[in-house]
């Protein structure tokens, strides 16, 4: 009853979605970037970079920035001092009204959800201070939580309004679960 790939815990679908080591830095890395890549298209369209037509077509580039915006993709932050997480998944910097959005993303096992948003702003925490510092704007951690078969935490409308992007909630539910259908069949087959 072991699992096939680690051979270490039981395999049940729980394990397989959302704990097995062997699939995190594939399989797991490609559903959570397939969620990332829905806000940052979002984020394209409202700041007036090109993002296609669809949003599951949409190729993030690591950097985008015009006079008003620059929007970052899997972006480590140097800072003065040690941090231990300074690459958030998405960094929003609006020039104007100098404000600054540490986007992360995660989708974990879904009895997981709200301690997952807890540690997120845990995390970022340092390196929202950091950049208030050097970079002189206001910092907010925007943690998007989506859990495996799709289940969210109670706070994330809220985090994902400060955005001010038009998105849909089960569109991103809806591609946590495909893609924990597609490791499934993988797994599986």
């Amino acid at each position: 009853d072991k699992c096939r790939l680690c051979g270490i815990k039981v395999e049940i679908v729980t394990h397989i979605i959302s704990a097995c080591k062997m699939l995190a830095q594939r399989e797991y890395k490609r559903r959570h970037d397939k969620v990332c890549t829905y806000v940052h298209w979002h984020l394209c369209n409202i700041k007036g970079f090109s993002a296609g037509d669809k949003w599951y077509t949409h190729r993030a580039e690591k950097v985008l920035e015009d006079e008003h915006t620059k929007l970052l993709w899997d972006f480590n932050v140097q800072t003065d001092r040690v941090i231990e997480h300074r690459r958030p998944d998405i960094i929003l910097i609006d020039k104007e009204s100098k404000v600054c959005f540490l986007i992360d993303v995660a989708v974990p096992g879904d009895h997981n959800v709200d301690f997952k948003e807890i540690e997120k702003l845990d995390n970022y925490s340092d390196l929202r201070t950091e950049i208030e510092r050097m970079w002189n704007v206001k910092a907010h951690i925007i943690p998007v939580v989506i859990g495996a078969l799709g289940s969210i935490p109670e706070k994330l409308t809220n985090f994902l309004d400060r955005l001010k992007i038009k998105y849909d909630i089960g569109t991103m539910q809806k591609t946590a679960i495909l893609g924990s259908a597609h490791i499934l069949r993988k797994v599986l087959s």
